[in-house]
């Protein structure tokens, strides 16, 4: 029998389930930055013991999402400008990369793909649904990162995931109105480029897309 297709099924805990409510509580602000992480209250809320809240905040501190104070408990993480920098940078070197890549392995439906996430970005907007919005943007980046196919690189992103997406988060929720719209007319702007086939252009657009997103978080 041939079962190299098949993967051991994933054994979730109530560790994971807690820290996987957490994340998404800080990426979508919720949970704001400074905010303090109470076992008590946060098994209150989400209906568990203490000890897997307890595992869920060591796994965001392990992830530098939170930290922990001496005499204080865990808070939620208030990123420094040095750390904004950091991410920044390496946002740059990472989405460079994945331009050159997703434009050596640009297939037609992929403008299709990323057209729509757009569109959704643009419709979250007339709502004035700033979470949504934040939401699709993210979705635009995976897509690309996707249609890289790069394995490794995927890993490295997906370590920095919480990181990231906390860094859009912010960027998106740092525009006027006026700005909004520009900035998702932008995410259109980025896949003409892509649609090109210029490398360098395409590579200096994200660039100046992520330098921008920090700037404004700054």
């Amino acid at each position: 029998m041939n079962l190299v297709g098949l993967t051991p099924v994933e054994q979730r805990t109530l560790g994971d389930e807690a820290a996987d409510r957490l994340r998404a509580a800080i990426r979508n602000g919720v949970l704001k930055p400074g905010t303090r992480l109470i076992e008590r209250e946060l098994a209150e809320r989400l209906g568990m013991s203490r000890i897997p809240i307890r595992e869920a905040i060591q796994r965001l501190v392990d992830e530098g999402l939170a930290r922990k104070l001496p005499h204080r408990g865990a808070q939620v993480y208030i990123p420094t400008r040095h750390e904004i920098e950091e991410i920044s940078s390496l946002r740059v070197v990472l989405e460079r990369f994945v331009a050159e890549r997703v434009i050596q392995r640009w297939q037609p439906d992929h403008e299709e793909q990323l057209r729509a996430i757009v569109n959704g970005m643009r419709q979250a907007a007339r709502q004035q649904d700033r979470q949504e919005v934040y939401a699709q943007d993210y979705r635009f980046h995976l897509t690309l990162w996707q249609i890289a196919q790069h394995s490794m690189m995927f890993e490295v992103l997906s370590t920095l995931r919480a990181r990231i997406s906390r860094f859009l988060y912010e960027a998106n929720g740092a525009l006027t109105t006026a700005e909004l719209d520009m900035h998702i007319n932008g995410h259109d702007d980025l896949v003409d480029i892509l649609l090109s086939g210029h490398v360098v252009e395409a590579q200096d657009a994200f660039m100046r897309h992520v330098l921008g997103a920090k700037e404004r978080i700054l």
